[in-house]
């Protein structure tokens, strides 16, 4: 991924798509991703969180969306090129269709753009660290995509809002909202380790109960 201009706000190139004659027929994910020199990756995974960053959500889109989270934040660690698989990401979505969800994520970008700073630190472009970052997405990506029931309560927001964080901060190389990813993934972690704890023992005295 070309980080030469990674301070130049994403809601510019994505309004630079929009108007571009290329744009009303090649609409597609990788298109996208193209177009975008790869930072249009932070978006996509923003997109895909936001179905669940309210309690409710449909049940069974955390697994597929989880999982094509997984697959991008995986090729985003190990320095592949920002793509889906050609049946998801060469997909021609509905020109007029995508460009509402397109100015729509416009509006976003720009709301997103004003909370996160390009507060550069040195180390947040490490190869390095950003492969530790992708990875972590990779993680809290797989926690959503775990196909649990609705109790335990907030198993698919507490990731989906780790993973905006995480997403935003690499997007806008902001060296202090990142922070703030880290301890919202920590708290995330450990939210689900509470619940694997608090089921693996109510398991474990079901079982010794129905062997007595």
């Amino acid at each position: 991924m070309n980080h030469s201009h990674a301070h130049l706000p994403l809601s510019r190139s994505l309004a630079e798509i929009l108007e571009h004659e290329s744009a009303r027929t090649q609409l597609s994910l990788n298109f996208l991703l193209d177009q975008t020199e790869g930072r249009g990756l932070y978006l996509v995974m923003i997109l895909l969180c936001l179905p669940f960053i309210t309690p409710l959500s449909l049940p069974g889109t955390s697994v597929v969306l989880g999982a094509v989270i997984m697959l991008l934040s995986a090729r985003l660690a190990f320095e592949l090129p920002p793509r889906l698989p050609n049946f998801i990401g060469d997909r021609s979505l509905p020109p007029q269709k995508m460009k509402l969800i397109l100015k729509g994520s416009l509006r976003l970008l720009k709301f997103l753009e004003t909370v996160a700073k390009p507060r550069r630190s040195n180390w947040m472009t490490w190869q390095l660290i950003r492969s530790f970052n992708a990875l972590l997405i990779l993680f809290m990506a797989f926690l959503l995509a775990l196909p649990l029931p609705p109790i335990p309560p907030f198993t698919n927001m507490f990731p989906s809002y780790a993973i905006i964080l995480l997403a935003v901060s690499m997007m806008e190389e902001d060296g202090a909202m990142i922070w703030l990813a880290y301890a919202v993934s920590l708290g995330t972690t450990a939210y689900f380790v509470f619940w694997a704890g608090f089921i693996c023992a109510y398991l474990d005295k079901l079982i010794h109960a129905m062997f007595r």
